[in-house]
């Protein structure tokens, strides 16, 4: 490198004002020590070592030893060997180098990280564009090649261009609003206008930055977008022909019928009678097959949403249950994220069961909670499912005429990576077991990002008035409080609590709870107000809470005279030892003898 570069450009600045500075100095410096002044000049020698340090953090070393050396032998040579001086400047030399070396450190270290994101900014495939302020106006003050790719333009045209180059004036407002207002923005979708005036469809992230800058990261999804388009379009298509064909097939199949019935019974044999009730099952069959199919045409056409598995209810014809077949659904306070369609597919199941388990004469829907998922149970005491059938009856067509509906409901709770299988014990019973992986489910009042519901209304009892059980939402969680005043001034937490109520005469009179801990399951708070004593209401609140949380080991502490009523649920005596260690550390006050503080540890195994 000849002297005419070294001195070229703005790096030519900095080394001429190194060389300048260095040179001065010295000078100056000499010209004192000539006239015996030896204080306030060399702190001029601060000035080059700073300037070479911060441009030259490599050699910053060697630069101020180097200066520190020459104003040294200028000393020596110039006091005639002045020991006093000579050692003051020793000392001045040291700071010298120090400071040299310190400068010299945090400039290579603030280079690095410099080049660091100089890097990740150049050679991101993610577009970024570094905003400023100039006289009100928001401008392009750098930006990467992948950006100006996608703009088409090239980087040298997008310094110093103003954000409205490619941005719509609405759009730009719109976002540094927000930006205002939230801090940061991230994935929103918007489009940009290229050079060439054509729309870019782009995922953009914007955030701001010290001194009034802000950074716009982007990415482009024109083709997602028109895929997205594309499938839309293609999908209105099919929906338009798949509903033509099946008005044509309804009509058909709805003519079939009237032509069936029309027919004179009387005149026909006992064989064609046979013949004709045959083709008249079979026709019924295709018309189920036709409603099944129209009412889950649409599946996958809106995004999943957070669903009450309560709701389902809502969804399914229970006419055929009538008085002999109960259905009871303990997910009061479960959601789970899935394909708005979720709701007819428990209604589904639960209708399975009615229809085709002989038998049935009760429906359970509970949950539990393992590692990474929530398994979700509609099981039946029905005569179950052979198992050599288990897997076929979710097969297109298992050739029970029921195989349609069950292989769609398994489409459906696909689209949130559920699965579905049939766990029952043939001759006990059919139990659909739905497994949601973590991050689909949630239990509402646990947490912001499970809010609570709201209070249902006043009229919540069946028809008749008899007493009934079911579980309380958080929101009613007060009312449990209240009627535990006088159970130790007892409260639930939503955040651990299920708790289960008996209700007669519109008023909850009996209460069951079951906790959970790090290490288990508790049941406890059973109590029922003595005005409500002798009704049975504490067998209803039991039984309520092991349908819905048998699925997973209880513990309990029962005083001894209660041991034979909740040996009936199924649990039974265990030692002290054998409870978990959170559980165990609720009755520390007895100092290990819980026998001798009237009460019993008790278990109960988890239901099949």
């Amino acid at each position: 490198m000849n002297f005419s570069t070294f001195l070229k450009g703005e790096a030519g600045l900095w080394n001429a004002s190194l060389i300048g500075t260095t040179a001065g100095s010295l000078v100056i410096n000499a010209l004192a020590l000539v006239m015996g002044i030896n204080v306030a000049f060399p702190h001029l020698l601060y000035i080059p070592v700073v300037i070479g340090a911060y441009r030259h953090p490599r050699q910053g070393l060697i630069l101020s030893a180097g200066i520190g050396a020459v104003y040294l032998a200028l000393v020596m040579v110039l006091t005639a060997g002045n020991s006093s001086i000579i050692l003051e400047s020793v000392v001045r030399v040291a700071v010298l180098v120090f400071i040299g070396w310190l400068i010299s450190t945090l400039s290579s270290r603030l280079r690095s990280q410099e080049e660091l994101y100089r890097g990740l900014f150049d050679n991101s495939e993610a577009g970024s564009i570094l905003i400023c302020v100039e006289n009100g106006q928001r401008i392009v003050e750098e930006v990467n090649w992948s950006a100006a790719h996608l703009l088409e333009r090239t980087v040298s045209d997008l310094r110093g261009a103003p954000l409205t180059t490619f941005m719509g004036e609405d759009i730009e407002r719109g976002l540094f609003v927000r930006l205002a207002e939230e801090g940061k923005i991230y994935a929103e979708e918007t489009v940009f206008m290229t050079a060439s005036g054509r729309v870019q469809h782009v995922l953009v992230s914007l955030a701001a930055l010290p001194g009034g800058r802000s950074i716009i990261t982007c990415v482009d999804i024109t083709r997602r977008v028109s895929a997205e388009d594309a499938l839309l379009t293609a999908n209105i298509k099919l929906h338009l022909l798949s509903r033509i064909s099946s008005d044509h097939l309804n009509r058909t199949v709805d003519r079939i019928i009237e032509t069936l019935d029309s027919a004179p019974r009387e005149s026909f044999d006992a064989k064609t009678t046979t013949l004709l009730e045959t083709i008249r099952n079979l026709v019924w069959n295709l018309a189920r097959q036709l409603f099944l199919t129209e009412s889950y045409q649409d599946l996958g056409s809106s995004p999943p949403e957070w669903i009450g598995v309560q709701d389902a209810l809502d969804y399914t014809d229970l006419s055929g249950a009538g008085k002999n077949i109960s259905v009871r659904m303990w997910t009061e306070r479960l959601e789970v994220y899935a394909d708005p369609l979720f709701r007819n597919v428990i209604g589904h199941l639960i209708e399975n069961s009615i229809r085709h388990g002989s038998r049935v004469r009760n429906i359970i829907v509970t949950y539990r909670e393992i590692p990474g998922a929530l398994e979700l149970f509609v099981e039946d005491d029905g005569i179950g499912i052979p198992e050599e059938k288990k897997e076929t009856i979710f097969e297109y067509d298992s050739g029970q005429h029921a195989g349609l509906g069950l292989f769609i409901c398994r489409q459906i709770i696909a689209v949130t990576g559920m699965t579905i299988s049939e766990m029952g014990q043939p001759g006990k019973g059919a139990q659909f077991v739905i497994r949601i992986p973590e991050g689909d489910w949630r239990i509402e009042g646990r947490g912001e990002d499970a809010p609570p519901f709201s209070l249902p209304s006043e009229d919540t009892s069946p028809e008749d008035t008899s007493a009934f059980a079911r579980e309380l939402i958080s929101a009613e969680f007060p009312i449990a409080n209240a009627l535990w005043v006088d159970y130790h001034d007892t409260h639930g937490d939503p955040v651990t609590d299920r708790i289960f109520a008996a209700f007669a005469g519109g008023e909850a009179v009996s209460l069951a709870r079951c906790r959970h801990h790090p290490d288990g399951l508790e049941v406890d708070a059973v109590f029922t107000p003595v005005k409500f004593r002798g009704h049975g209401y504490a067998h209803l609140t039991v039984h309520a809470l092991i349908e819905a949380c048998g699925k997973e080991m209880l513990y309990m502490h029962s005083v001894l005279n209660l041991t034979e009523f909740y040996g009936k649920y199924g649990f039974i005596p265990i030692r002290e030892d054998e409870l978990p260690p959170t559980i165990r550390d609720r009755f520390a006050f007895a100092g290990g003898q819980l026998e001798g503080a009237n009460v019993q540890p008790m278990k109960r195994e988890p239901s099949p």
